[in-house]
């Protein structure tokens, strides 16, 4: 782990390289220690490093060049250069994401067999198998909902039409999501989903 002068200033150290792909951890994370158990946030933030360079092993084996990964406050991202990339790519390099989620809940199911007295496995279990469920959902700019444009780009012949539809579909998910979030007395996620619900507004303006 190293920290230079101008990463510092960014508020990130630079972690290590993957395939000559810089990852970033940036120090908002910490943050986190302020709401959530020293064991869950070890477990958020492996799970959203993992995740985070799935998408970077599916660019890079597509040829896709990988400008850097970063693990920040309450996201990851994934720095990809995806100009003039085919929607069938796209897709692929979105869903890698949360298919690692994915695989990591069964791998953390399977030690829960084995290592029954361990509880951080159930922990790492839980935090991937809802990171994988609320990164499939069809908002913008969640990965469910990245894919859900590309799959109307391949099927409807408008590519306008089709940003249109997944727009409409995204804000009328994120409306359900506040309606969900408010009556189980989660804000937080509620106040998220607002912010969803107003970029879903904004590309169906820009659509316009």
């Amino acid at each position: 782990m190293t920290i230079k002068k101008e990463d510092a200033m960014k508020f990130e150290i630079k972690m290590f390289e993957y395939k000559g792909i810089p990852v970033y951890f940036r120090l908002w994370f910490l943050l986190l220690f302020a709401w959530l158990s020293p064991s869950i946030v070890a477990c958020l933030f492996f799970a959203v490093l993992f995740h985070e360079l799935g998408h970077a092993w599916a660019a890079d084996r597509l040829g896709y060049r990988v400008r850097s990964v970063a693990i920040d406050l309450f996201y990851g991202s994934a720095d990809v250069d995806m100009d003039h990339c085919p929607e069938s790519d796209a897709i692929k390099i979105v869903a890698a994401g949360p298919l690692v989620n994915l695989l990591l809940f069964c791998a953390s199911m399977f030690a829960m067999g084995i290592f029954p007295g361990i509880a951080y496995f159930g922990q790492f279990a839980m935090v991937n198998i809802v990171l994988f469920i609320f990164n499939v959902l069809p908002i913008f700019p969640l990965d469910g909902g990245r894919i859900a444009k590309s799959a109307l780009m391949l099927k409807m012949r408008s590519r306008l039409a089709a940003k249109h539809t997944a727009g409409w579909i995204s804000l009328a998910t994120s409306a359900a999501l506040i309606a969900y979030s408010i009556s189980t007395g989660n804000f937080l996620m509620a106040i998220f989903c607002v912010l969803f619900a107003y970029m879903a507004l904004k590309e169906i303006e820009i659509v316009k």
